[in-house]
């Protein structure tokens, strides 16, 4: 469960950064007077940015902080924090460590988290690290047998996926802006802020926990008679059905997603493909047309390599093959043919060696033996010419029947025709490839803007993806049939036989029972996300036109309930293209809906805000400091140096100003020390 207000009460830097040795700092508001703000002021390169990174990693390890992706990236980042000198030196204590105040309707809880690193001190790296953390003084133990537990404990303080609206660099707050909702980074976040996180995250574990685990553990197998073979084989065929539908629920779910981003790039290219934003229409349905009759031509050429084995052996050997087959159709003989060759055979035999006429000269005349030598000769050398021992006078290659030499030779004929097919078909995707080739090249010629490219390769992969889920759901769905008709049968043979007993009724009813509240939460989502976006365009539109310049032609605001597209409209209603924006319209937006976002979430969040003002114009800077800095929260702590806050605005955010610091450079110990007191 969530923590609805927490305060970061201290915080203790142990040779991080600039910081050699320890340093603690209390950054405790006082909401209660009125006064929620903490000034930090520090020259560059003094250490503000060191005390904004050392709160992220005081509270988060690995890929929850931004750009980690695995711990060795975060051992190699942490390594590059560690304090030259003490590492010089040999020193061995490198750490951070946060205290927050929680406060809830029962008790206040103190919670207190400390990392300290391990240091390869001779190869000055970080090889491990140890975190603790304490409640009112006192160890958690409670999860210390289980590491990740304290991972899940931290996120459930300060989730790392909304963290970026809440302890953000004022340099690069324009990227909020920039971004316009789309990023499923951005996405996911504004879920986790407005909890509808939790409903996903509830529909998931319904999946996992429940139905997948009871379906393994607890759904047993029937004994092995012919009623429960009959009752396994209708177990078997409905679990495989919901399997089946849940899939086509899941894919419908996929489709619904990424239609939207669908509709978010079609969006932002109608916007953004001037002058020919008609013509880009007509092509965005050309290419559509030519993406589904593609799927079609490449449908039909797979059907048509199904002979592809046999044209692949060639012309000349399917043109020997049929000859064979054919030489073996006309060389088979009859028993009488057979007869009459053999009589023939020994007629010739007779007249050449029995008694030849006309009758050899007596120097050429045989002798008996030589006679009986010949006669043997010539019986072996007709019998195997002629096969005459054999059932057939020709010798087979292919030892098959007639039928079925008949089948061949027809299936060759029908190869040859095949040919054909195969070629018009290949050309056909060759052709249509072509087409949607030139109807891609139209698309991006018909703005100069680099990111029509970006759009339509981000479509391009859509639409494949949309196609291939299509495709699945049509296989799924003719598979559901099959499964339906052989479930059906398998009923009409039980109900033949006695009433069946469901062993694991009580599993099947929990498993129904959440695959109905699956149904039920997705409804849900669809529901409560259009209330979350409208909460959140009223409290945005509230501070925007709270900050706005008075020449800021945005005058109202709205939220698109299909893509969370914040759209900014002026006095007519039309729309604003924000990324012509110039720094400080960005910067007033991007606060704004940081502003409205942590006003959604129902959340109380301390705010850390480094280089706020860097960018901002001086109309821009009073809006920041009397209108939003005062307001944004009950802990607003805030690094700047001496000439965004000057001695001016110091003096007016004084009565907001709970605690002031300044960070100096020490050249004693060569190190950034914290010291009460702002610059003036």
């Amino acid at each position: 469960m969530p923590y609805k207000h927490i305060s970061i009460a201290r915080l203790e830097l142990t040779n991080f950064k600039k910081f050699y040795g320890a340093h603690p700092i209390d950054l405790l508001s006082r909401p209660d007077l009125g006064k929620p703000i903490v000034l930090i002021g520090g020259d560059n390169g003094r250490g503000k940015t060191s005390i904004h990174e050392a709160i992220y990693y005081a509270l988060y390890e690995d890929d929850d902080l931004p750009n980690i992706n695995t711990r060795p990236n975060y051992l190699r980042a942490v390594s590059d924090r560690l304090n030259h000198r003490a590492l010089d030196e040999g020193k061995t204590d490198y750490g951070v460590a946060i205290d927050l105040l929680v406060k809830e309707s029962a008790a206040d809880r103190h919670i207190r988290i400390e990392r300290k690193w391990k240091v390869n001190i001779p190869e000055r790296k970080v090889v491990d690290l140890t975190l603790k953390i304490y409640e009112n003084e006192r160890p958690i133990d409670w999860i210390e047998d289980d590491p990740s537990a304290y991972r899940e404990f931290l996120r459930s303080l300060l989730p790392p996926k909304i963290a970026p609206f809440f302890l953000f660099d004022g340099e690069r707050i324009q990227q909020f802006a920039d971004d316009d909702n789309r990023e499923p980074r951005m996405i996911e976040a504004i879920e986790d802020i407005l909890h509808i996180n939790v409903y996903k995250l509830l529909r998931n574990d319904l999946k996992h926990y429940v139905i997948d685990h009871m379906e393994k553990s607890e759904v047993k197998k029937y004994q092995n008679d012919q009623f429960f073979e009959l009752q396994g084989d209708k177990e078997r065929l409905g679990n495989a059905l919901d399997e089946k539908r849940e899939r086509i629920a899941d894919i419908d779910r996929e489709i619904e997603s990424l239609s939207r981003d669908q509709r978010q790039i079609e969006e932002e290219l109608r916007r953004i493909a001037s002058p020919h934003a008609s013509e880009r229409d007509e092509l965005i349905a050309e290419e559509s047309r030519l993406n589904r009759e593609l799927d079609e031509a490449k449908n039909h050429t797979q059907k048509c390599f199904e002979p592809l084995p046999i044209l692949l052996s060639g012309k000349n050997l399917r043109y020997s093959l049929r000859k064979q087959l054919e030489d073996e159709q006309r060389g088979l003989k009859s028993p009488d043919q057979r007869e009459g060759l053999s009589n023939q055979i020994e007629k010739i035999k007779h007249r050449t060696f029995i008694s030849p006429s006309p009758a050899p000269p007596k120097e050429v005349e045989l002798t008996e033996g030589q006679i009986d030598f010949y006669v043997q000769r010539y019986d072996e050398a007709t019998n195997e010419v002629f096969a005459l021992n054999n059932d057939q006078t020709l010798i087979l290659l292919h030892d098959v029947g007639e039928a079925s030499r008949r089948q061949i030779m027809e299936r060759l004929l029908a190869v040859e025709k095949q040919t054909v097919i195969l070629k018009e078909a290949i050309d056909r995707c060759e052709s249509l490839n072509n087409e949607l080739r030139e109807v891609r090249i139209k698309l991006q010629s018909t703005s100069d803007d680099p990111h029509v490219g970006e759009l339509l390769q981000r479509k391009r992969a859509i639409d494949e993806n949309v196609g291939g889920l299509k495709e699945e759901k049509k296989t799924i769905t003719a598979e559901i049939q099959r499964l339906e008709a052989d479930l059906a049968a398998r009923c009409g043979q039980i109900e033949e036989r006695q009433a069946w007993r469901k062993a694991t009724s009580q599993a099947k009813q929990t498993i129904r029972l959440a695959q109905e509240a699956r149904r039920v939460l997705d409804d849900f989502i669809k529901e409560i996300a259009p209330e979350k976006l409208t909460i959140l365009k009223q409290h945005m539109e509230e501070m925007y036109l709270r900050l706005r310049k008075p020449e800021d032609p945005v005058r109202s605001l709205d939220v698109d309930q299909e893509t969370w597209q914040i759209i900014l409209k002026d006095e007519k209603g039309r729309p604003l293209e924000k990324r012509v924006f110039s720094q400080g319209m960005k910067e007033m937006y991007a606060l704004s809906l940081l502003w409205a976002l942590s006003r959604a979430s129902g959340r109380e969040l301390p705010i850390v805000i480094d280089t706020p003002v860097g960018r901002l114009d001086t109309t821009n800077r009073r809006s920041l400091f009397e209108k939003y800095l005062p307001f944004a929260g009950h802990q607003v702590i805030v690094l700047s140096t001496d000439t965004e806050v000057d001695k001016e605005w110091a003096r007016r955010l004084a009565p907001y100003v709970a605690n002031q610091y300044r960070l100096d450079y020490e050249s004693s110990t060569n190190s950034i020390v914290i010291r009460t007191g702002y610059f003036f």
